[in-house]
Parts: structure tokens; C-alpha cells; sequence
């Protein structure tokens, strides 16, 4: 027998077929239909969906087979796997590799085998979806073809498995957060009526609990002594097992106690400010005596409460189900926080006025707290906007002046201030940008795209600023239906900025070339001008941030950083990206970006063409908006009202540039975009003569009251919520439309 050699990428396969959790779950009824109609469709007694592992081979679903799982050393779907190729043995008894096989010889007695292998993620063969019979047969490319294509709903079916466990955890962490907050608000909000008696700490000691999923809790506040601190515990669980440690239970409840012993779990912590965290409370070095009947205690979890460098308090928890690690840690500092200030409150209700500053302090601290860590990189644009939107608004007011109009000197002068503010806006936004790729922030949504789609799209948004520069636009494609797996809005992204560079950096009415390749498994697409070139010696500089090979002093602006912005984003997209050029000769900018599938590639179709198919004299509505699922949402309900003329632009900054061009007649704008949000574009808009009486929709999930009452007190002519109502937003554009051709609503 000839056991199955290793695959080359055997670490990644491995980790791929992990990443599915899909071994050993229990049955599932998709996968025993899939196989039930591969051994129908074939006539065959056992159909398998087989996933390889490191040592075994386990079967998802595995119909006239009595075992779910075998060894690898001699298993048939790990020679599929090894090739990384369909298998077929029409005659087990007729092949060396396998006649001697322990399931040729005994059960289930294998005479033939196809097997098809599974590639549902990252292009890895982790299983075969394959057949199986007791007597040899022929097996012909028709029937190769059709088992491929039920391997293809196998992968279909380990995706959707993926993508619910997915759904299901962020579901739950989801939950977990809204707890979080609902237990700080009610703290932070209710602390008059919790205040009474020993509700607060009956309540913090709850939330405690269902918060880790504790058995066990108790919650304190350290008092001061003259040797070392003591703990008073104002709630702790009941876990008394006999008469005399109930008594103990009330006198620690009512107070008439404390706790002075700091060489154990709990002393560690109330006398010394430390975190105690254990697994294992019997063999820990500070653990005390445990009398007989004590309940037994799994794990252990011990706070300290301080107010700056003050200890006040401590809680802690026992018997947790979840995990006790740093993770949780971080996770209950907001409510480490609150329990701070409301101790303080509680032992200071004669400062009264000063607490409640700090109770204010502590909800913002607490809600922002609860907020992902990605959200500093937009709190830093809009700490750095600030400053600039005021230099750039007064210039633009200078510039504007009819009272006071400056001189031609003067003018020049402060049209400089207005295009350095600019420059440095875009230099800031380029920084934050590149910096959220960097720190693992920016998120991208990986799926199919046709890419002339992307084309037209990122040609349209530039045809302005090509014809101003008598730059031509020419597209050189086999195959419109070509498709990659990348995310759509960064394509775009990609595609701008070399078109953006290609204008700004070739010669007088020159061109631009558009040219798309397939290279196996990739497509490569290239931007190629008629610019000066570059020296080959410093191609490699082209993709340093800030360095613009000298052409700092020249007349083009620009940041140096938007090539390194695309190169990340084609490496994070698995792509590559260069350039050739000589002096004199242009320059082409090139990428590469996986294929989606590969039959798309294979049909020879006329090149697409970026002529608008819409009438001249449509209603044009621009939509901003970066999730390209709400994007197709809004061309397919745009398609059915007809006769408006639909402009996409993935964030606020490509929209204001399009507003800029051509004038839409109604902007409906998402809040919540990559860079600048919807508030800030709004501002940016009233600051502009040109695009200040264009009439703006806010679109967004924020659906409370209070969220809409702002926006439409920020200026919004209205306010949309999601998920949307289409007779309501159907209602909205048709009023609009109704305005601006001079008709009553």
C-alpha cells in the first residue's frame, strides 16, 4: 500500500480546514441531501463529504458508510488532496497504489472511487466530496464534471457553515456589550433610587455575576486601618452549607464584619491593590483553608477598585464560565470604573455637587469605553479637521468678501492659504488612512466583482478632471465579465488613484491606457500614461510614504502617500502591485487581483464601453455611501423608479468631488463613512458657495430620536433610517424631484 504523500502546503491547508470549525459537528441535513443525491445521480451505495486532517480522514456526511472517520495513513481523499486534483480508480484490484488498501480488503471492500477535491476557502484542498462502489465501473468526463459541480455545492454549504457560526458569535458578543452597557446605565442613571439600602450593591453584585457567568460574587469597600486595610463587604453571595457559616454569611452581609487577613485570595487584593487570577483556587499559593462543606471553587477572580492611586474597594468573582484572562479583564474596566464612582458617591454624599461631575464623567468614560479601539483613528481626523476647517472657512470667506474685496495681491495670497489647507486636509486624510491599514483597522469585503463595473465607475467619477486636462481614456479588455475577489469600494480606491496620478502626471493631451490580462489564477491590470516616465534606479521610491522623487517644489500637489495607501490595499486584497517605465516613455502602474471564477475567463466578449446610458436630461441623484451591499440595493430601487440618473461614491470626500463637477439634484449621504462622516460633509458643503443650497438626505442605522432630531437640526433637509422603508424613501426622492423641476409637491 502507498500511503498519501504530504502537500507542500500542508500548514495552510490545515489551517484553512480549521478555520471552517466544522470537525466534528453534528449531523446536518444539507450535506446528508447533498450526498443522498450524488449517490442517486451516480447509482453508487456511499457518498462521503470528507475533510482531511492531520491524522484522520472525518466525514461531514458519509451515507452507506457505518464509521464517520478513518485513518489518513490509507484513506483515498488524501491522495486527492496530495495531487490537489480530481481522483479516479475505476479498478481498485487493477491499481498498485491502492489493492492492498485495509478498506480494499475489508470493509467497505472499495472497488471503485471518485473523488472531487473541496477548495471552499483561500483556494485550499481541505476534503473531497467523493463516491464510492463495491464493483468496478467506467467513469467518464461527463460524469468527472458533474461530481465537480456537487463539489461545488459542498463548498457552498462549508461556507454558509462558517458564515452562521460567524453571525452567531458576533450575535453574541453583540449581546454581551449591550448587557455591559445596560448595567453602566443603570448604575449611572438609577444611583438615587439604588442608593437606598443596600440595593446598589445587591445590584452591582448581579450584574457581576450574570455579566461572567459566576456562581459566585461579592463586592466590597476597604477601609482604611492602622496596621493595613481592612474589607467591609456590603453583598456577597449566599454559598453557606451549614448553620454556623449562615450566621458568618449575615454578619459579612450586614456589616458587622470585616475581613483583616491579607495573606489570602481575597486579602491579596483589598490590602495590596493586586489582581488575583487562578484556575486552579486549591493549589494557589495564597489560598486559605477551606472548611469541610465549603462549595467547591473552579477558578477565582479578584479586583481592586481604585479612584486614581486611592484603593476603595475590591470585587470578585468565582466559578466563572467564561475564560478568566486579561481579555475579560479589559472588558470589565468600564464597570471597574462605574463601581469607582459610585463608591465614591456612596461614602462622599456630602460632596454631592462634585460627584455628580464625576458620575458624568464616568457614563461618557463608560460608554466610550464600550466602543471598538478603531474608533480613535476617526476621533484623530476629526481632532485634526477642526483647526483646518477654520483656516479653510475663513479664506473662503476672504476670498468671497463683497463688503471688503481684496485686491488681486491679496486674492492670490489667500487662494495659496485656501489650496495649502486643501493639500493638507488630503495629506491628513491620506495619513489616517494609510494608518488604519497599518494598525489592522480598515475592514474589507471580500466577494465577486465584475471589474469593468469598477471601470465605469472610477471613469465616470474622473471624466471631468480628464477632459479639463484633454486627457483621453482608452480600455483594452477581452472579456467584460471578468471577475476577482476583492472588495469593491478599495478597487475603486485603487483605480482612482493611479487615474488621479496618470492625469496629474502625463503630458498635454495625452492618454490613458486601461488594460486587463489573465494570468491563471490572477488578472493583472494596468494604468498606463504618456507622461515623462520614471528612471528605473528609483521606481523602488515610488511606494515610500511622503517621497515624491523631488517633485516636492513642482506645481502638482500632492502627499507622497497615496501609492503606499494602494499598494497596502492590493496586498491586503492577496494582489501585487508595480511599475515599468523608462524616462521619456510613460509610465504603467500595474495590480493584480485574484480571479473570482474561472469560467468567466475563458469567454471572449467585446470590451465594455463608458458611455451613460441614461437620458441626458434624467433627475441626478448622488449616493454616498461605502458598503457596496447598500450600494446595490440603491441601483436595483433607482432601476425601478426610472428616469434618474444614479452617481455612487464609496465616501464623503469623492462625493464632495463629484458635487464639485456636475451638480446632482439631491444627495442622499450615510452617516457613518470611511474618513470624513456625514456631519463633517454636510459642514464642508455649507462652507462652499458652490454646493450650500443642494438639497441633503441624511441615510443611517442611528434610528433614536434624539439621532434624528440632530441631524435635522444640523441642516439635513430630512432624515432616513435603516434598514429603509422604500414607500418612504421613494416618497422623499419623488417630492425632490417634484422640486426641482418647478413643481408642487
Amino acid at each position: 500500500m502507498h500511503a498519501p504523500d504530504t502537500p507542500h502546503n500542508e500548514t495552510q491547508r490545515l489551517a484553512a480546514l480549521h478555520t471552517l470549525q466544522v470537525l466534528d459537528t453534528p449531523q446536518d441535513t444539507a450535506f446528508e441531501r447533498l450526498t443522498q443525491l450524488a449517490r442517486d445521480l451516480f447509482d453508487v451505495p456511499i457518498a462521503l463529504v470528507s475533510l482531511v486532517d492531520k491524522e484522520r480522514q472525518w466525514f461531514k456526511s458519509h451515507l452507506g458508510l457505518d464509521v464517520c472517520e478513518t485513518n489518513r495513513a490509507f484513506s483515498f481523499c488524501a491522495h486527492a488532496i496530495a495531487h490537489d486534483a480530481p481522483l479516479v480508480i475505476e479498478d481498485t484490484h487493477k491499481d498498485e497504489r491502492f489493492a492492498d488498501n485495509p478498506l480494499v480488503i475489508d470493509s467497505p471492500h472499495i472497488r471503485f472511487y471518485a473523488g472531487y477535491p473541496l477548495r471552499p476557502l483561500d483556494d485550499m484542498a481541505i476534503g473531497t466530496l467523493c463516491i464510492i462502489d463495491q464493483q468496478p465501473r467506467q467513469f467518464s468526463e461527463r460524469d468527472l464534471k458533474l461530481l465537480g459541480s456537487l463539489a461545488g455545492q459542498a463548498e457552498e454549504l462549508l461556507r454558509q457553515h462558517k458564515l452562521q457560526l460567524e453571525l452567531a458569535h458576533t450575535a453574541q458578543r453583540m449581546h454581551k456589550e449591550q448587557k455591559l452597557l445596560k448595567v453602566l446605565h443603570q448604575g449611572i442613571t438609577d444611583y438615587q433610587a439604588l442608593m437606598s439600602g443596600k440595593r446598589l450593591w445587591i445590584f452591582l453584585m448581579e450584574a457581576l455575576r450574570e455579566l461572567t457567568d459566576s456562581d459566585y460574587a461579592l463586592i466590597g469597600e476597604v477601609l482604611p486601618t492602622n496596621t493595613t486595610n481592612a474589607l467591609k463587604i456590603h453583598a456577597i453571595t449566599d454559598l453557606s452549607w451549614s448553620e454556623e457559616s449562615r450566621h458568618l454569611m449575615e454578619r459579612l452581609r450586614s456589616g458587622d464584619m470585616t475581613i483583616t487577613n491579607p495573606h489570602s485570595l481575597v486579602g491579596r487584593v483589598f490590602a495590596f491593590g493586586e489582581v488575583i487570577m487562578t484556575d486552579d483556587v486549591y493549589n494557589h499559593a495564597q489560598r486559605g483553608g477551606f472548611p469541610p462543606g465549603h462549595p467547591p471553587l473552579h477558578n477565582y477572580l479578584g479586583v481592586p477598585i481604585f479612584s486614581g492611586e486611592r484603593l476603595l474597594g475590591m470585587y470578585a468573582i468565582a466559578n466563572s464560565k467564561q475564560p478568566l484572562n486579561q481579555a475579560l479583564l479589559d472588558w470589565l474596566q468600564p464597570f471597574t470604573d462605574t463601581c469607582s464612582l459610585l463608591i465614591n458617591l456612596y461614602s462622599q454624599m456630602a460632596e454631592r455637587e462634585q460627584v455628580m461631575g464625576d458620575l458624568a464623567a464616568a457614563r461618557d468614560q463608560a460608554e466610550t469605553a464600550s466602543r471598538a479601539k478603531s474608533e480613535f483613528l476617526s476621533s484623530m481626523s476629526h481632532e485634526l479637521r477642526t483647526p483646518l476647517n477654520a483656516i479653510i472657512g475663513f479664506a473662503q470667506i476672504l476670498a468671497n468678501s463683497r463688503r471688503e474685496p481684496l485686491g488681486d495681491k491679496q486674492h492670490r495670497q489667500v487662494s495659496q492659504i485656501e489650496r495649502s489647507g486643501q493639500h493638507l486636509l488630503s495629506l491628513i486624510n491620506e495619513v489616517l488612512d494609510l494608518a488604519k491599514i497599518e494598525a489592522g483597522h480598515m475592514t474589507l469585503s471580500i466577494e465577486p466583482i465584475i471589474l469593468a463595473n469598477v471601470f465605469n465607475d472610477a471613469c465616470s467619477t474622473l471624466e471631468a478632471s480628464a477632459e479639463a486636462a484633454g486627457i483621453r481614456f482608452r480600455y483594452t479588455s477581452p472579456n467584460d465579465q471578468w471577475q476577482v475577489n476583492a472588495d469593491y469600494t478599495r478597487t475603486k480606491q485603487i483605480l482612482l488613484n493611479l487615474l488621479a496620478n496618470a492625469i496629474k502626471y502625463n503630458s498635454a493631451n495625452g492618454s490613458v491606457d486601461i488594460t486587463v490580462a489573465h494570468l491563471v489564477d490572477h488578472v493583472r491590470i494596468s494604468v498606463t500614461d504618456t507622461g515623462p516616465g520614471i528612471a528605473p534606479e528609483r521606481q523602488h521610491e515610488l511606494f515610500e510614504p511622503f517621497n515624491r522623487l523631488d517633485a516636492e517644489g513642482g506645481s502638482i500637489e500632492g502627499s507622497g502617500i497615496g501609492l503606499a495607501i494602494t499598494r497596502e490595499l492590493v496586498e491586503r486584497m492577496n494582489g501585487e502591485m508595480g511599475v515599468d517605465s523608462q524616462p521619456g516613455h510613460g509610465a504603467s502602474f500595474w495590480f493584480t487581483l485574484p480571479t473570482a471564477n474561472a469560467d468567466a475567463t475563458a469567454d471572449e466578449t467585446p470590451p465594455p464601453h463608458w458611455a451613460h446610458t441614461q437620458p441626458s436630461n434624467a433627475f441626478m441623484l448622488l449616493y454616498i455611501e461605502d458598503n457596496p451591499a447598500n450600494q446595490r440595493l440603491m441601483e436595483d430601487i433607482i432601476e425601478e423608479i426610472g428616469d434618474i440618473k444614479l452617481q455612487i461614491a464609496p465616501s464623503a470626500e469623492i462625493g464632495l468631488e463629484i458635487m464639485r463637477h456636475c451638480s446632482p439634484a439631491l444627495v442622499l449621504m450615510d452617516i457613518h463613512l470611511p474618513g470624513m462622516n456625514g456631519y463633517q460633509a454636510l459642514e464642508a458643503m455649507h462652507r462652499d458657495p458652490k454646493l450650500q443650497t443642494l438639497p441633503v438626505v441624511a441615510l443611517s442605522a442611528n434610528a433614536m430620536p434624539g439621532d434624528i432630531k440632530r441631524g435635522l437640526e444640523a441642516g439635513f433637509n430630512a432624515y432616513l433610517t435603516k434598514p429603509l422603508e422604500l414607500d418612504k424613501l421613494k416618497a422623499t426622492i419623488a417630492q425632490f424631484i417634484q422640486t426641482a423641476s418647478g413643481k408642487e409637491p
